[in-house]
């Protein structure tokens, strides 16, 4: 198993707070996962939301957004 206390300091970019690392490894180990999928989850939300947006934008000028949103 991997070490859940560097999974969840690259997870945060910080160290974790005390309290979590109170806790014991198989729950931080858990912890990271369910970070991880809320994650995962949000950028893929974000990405549908950014499409259903587009759908808005008139079709000639899709292209040009798209570069300007950096997406």
């Amino acid at each position: 198993m991997a070490d859940p206390d560097e999974a969840l300091r690259e997870l945060l970019g910080a160290e974790p707070p005390g309290a979590v690392l109170a806790l014991d490894a198989v729950t931080r180990a858990d912890l990271a996962g369910v970070i991880a999928d809320a994650r995962r989850h949000q950028a893929r939300s974000l990405a549908e939301a950014f499409e259903a947006t587009l759908k808005h934008v008139p079709f000639p000028v899709r292209g040009v957004v798209k570069r300007v949103l950096g997406a």
